[in-house]
């Protein structure tokens, strides 16, 4: 029987990518998202590499959605192997001092409440299909500060803690969870927010060490590797940034 993978923020950018590796492996994929014409697009090109798919249209934030999410994939896949909970968002650039609730819990909402329920719901489905693993979305902002990006980075940074409390919770059980900790990587993220401005995305290139920024595709491989590969390798934060953090 195919393996099963759940992808939240799956249907651009870095889930996508990882969606179509995992497929490309012969795993079945469930994707989330919050755009319904985007995730069909999605599945098409999933189903495209000759697996399984499922789309699911709503906010990891909402936990009746979660729930009935993972359960149907679970039921009708059959069987929950691995999770990668990607489905973030960014934060208004500001100081701490103009800052709002509103924008803190639209932050916190997205990046530390959908990762916990979404491990909430996953990690009995994955117990009960046999063990797996799995890989939720940090940020180079996870392990280093952010100036004007608090929210942000208290997220991000909140994610890694997630993930370590969580994946000493579930060792036993034949669960392992890590997390990444990408940098700058060409998205259409990164595209809306630098648009058109060579100088800014010359500025943002020379600041890596490698003087070069990611793919989408090197971050898709290493959720793979993590998830299927390190056998040995649990509550761990993996930086995927061309040198960025050890500078």
């Amino acid at each position: 029987m195919s393996k099963v993978v759940f992808i939240t923020g799956g249907n651009t950018g870095f889930g996508l990518a990882a969606a179509l590796k995992f497929a490309a492996e012969g795993v079945d994929v469930a994707i989330v998202g919050r755009r319904q014409d985007r995730n069909e697009q999605a599945k098409q090109q999933i189903e495209a590499v000759g697996v399984r798919c499922l789309q699911f249209t709503g906010t990891v934030a909402d936990e009746t959605f979660v729930k009935n999410a993972v359960e149907q994939t679970y039921e009708q896949l059959g069987g929950l192997n691995y999770a990668f909970n990607n489905a973030g968002t960014e934060q208004d650039l500001g100081p701490i001092a103009d800052s709002t609730e509103e924008e803190y819990y639209r932050v916190t909402d997205a990046n530390i409440k959908g990762v916990w329920l979404c491990m909430k719901h996953q990690l009995p489905k994955i117990v009960a299909s046999g063990g797996g693993s799995v890989v939720n979305t940090s940020s180079i902002f996870g392990v280093i500060g952010g100036a004007y990006n608090h929210f942000y980075a208290t997220s991000k940074h909140a994610v890694i803690g997630l993930t370590k409390a969580a994946a000493l919770e579930y060792a036993a059980q034949g669960v392992r969870i890590n997390s990444i900790c990408p940098g700058a990587v060409r998205t259409e993220l990164y595209d809306r927010l630098v648009g058109d401005n060579a100088e800014i995305d010359a500025q943002v290139v020379n600041s890596y060490p490698t003087k070069a920024l990611g793919t989408s595709e090197d971050v898709a491989s290493a959720v793979w590797w993590l998830c299927d590969g390190a056998a040995w390798i649990t509550g761990q934060s993996l930086p995927i940034d061309g040198g960025f953090t050890i500078q």
